[in-house]
């Protein structure tokens, strides 16, 4: 089943209490930092800290991912050997600008994997898009690889690189914002929304979270706990869409049992994208554990329909 990463939570490197605060979160996916959250002289230690956090921890369903340094400095290729002795599902990859950033990368995980003793490709990557080089060059890089799950947004140092300041509509980041997004689509991997760096203003917060839902993104990045239920609550579907979604599948169903192609629901064509896009809302919801046995068999036709219109294209 695939992951869904509504949630990515941030846990700076070797500080225990950060490590026991986000076992206890709702996040989707603890993202542990070797990079902009551990000083220099403490790199080589809290590599190896992370390394044994990830061996000796239960981490249930969340997906473990680490941010490694880049692989220009010093310490990007052993972050990579020591982190992937700890098995983690994914590795962050900071200040990704072209598409041979993630190939190059590509190649030292996979050599990391074969020493570890891992199947080749086992560990997924993310890119995080942070400078503007990497924004324009989004299309090449979300296709660089097929270890590549996702493409994250950095606002931080993109408007330090752009001189932009951050306002509360976040136009001044919607270019960047749509650039990973289309890109991430074409490519068929996730696209995952920069942290609010207002960290205890919830309204900020819960308002970046709707912009990035309805731009499209499935998910955003957090930096503290206390953002995690406003970001699950807006890329969770609510109960309302669930059942619409569940009646638009039926809808379509009988409309096709009756040799129509089309049909309406509450004054709204429904055809077979309407029928991709409930599977979609449907597996989020089943992944999260808010699905019915019921609504399950809905999302399991949904599935198989699709499955069946793609073979009849040739796809």
């Amino acid at each position: 089943m695939k992951r869904v990463r509504r949630s990515l939570l941030f846990v700076p490197g070797g500080i225990p209490r950060f490590l026991e605060k986000g076992l206890a979160s709702e996040a989707d996916g603890l993202i542990f930092d070797l990079e902009d959250a551990v000083a220099a002289h403490r790199k080589a230690e809290v590599r190896d800290w992370v390394r044994n956090t990830l061996l000796e921890s239960e981490f249930g369903r969340k997906e473990t991912i680490v941010r490694i340094n880049e692989l220009g400095t010093e310490f990007g290729h052993q972050d990579i050997i020591t982190i992937i002795e700890g098995r983690p599902d994914t590795l962050l990859l900071p200040k990704v600008n072209k598409a041979e950033d993630v190939i190059t990368a590509d190649a030292v995980i996979t050599a990391a994997e074969r020493r570890a003793g891992l199947e080749p490709g086992s560990v997924g990557l993310l890119a995080l898009m942070e400078m503007p080089e990497g924004i324009e060059n989004a299309m090449s890089i979300a296709r660089s690889c097929t270890r590549l799950t996702g493409l994250c947004f950095g606002a931080g140092d993109f408007t330090r690189e752009t001189h932009a300041v951050i306002t509360e509509s976040r136009i001044e980041l919607y270019y960047a914002l749509s650039r990973i997004l289309c890109a991430a689509r074409a490519a068929g991997i996730d696209a995952i929304d920069s942290p609010c760096v207002s960290v205890r203003d919830q309204v900020a917060n819960e308002r970046e979270a709707l912009q990035a839902l309805r731009l499209g993104y499935d998910g955003k990045q957090a930096v503290h706990p206390d953002q995690l239920a406003a970001i699950n609550t807006a890329f969770t579907p609510s109960a309302e869409q669930i059942s619409f979604w569940v009646r638009a599948v039926d809808a379509f169903r009988e409309s096709e049992e009756a040799g129509r192609g089309a049909t309406t629901l509450d004054g709204k064509l429904i055809e077979m994208p309407h029928v991709e896009m409930a599977a979609r809302v449907l597996s989020i919801a089943e992944v999260v554990g808010i699905l019915t046995d019921e609504q399950k068999g809905k999302l399991d036709w949904a599935r198989a329909a699709l499955l069946s219109w793609a073979k009849a294209r040739g796809r």
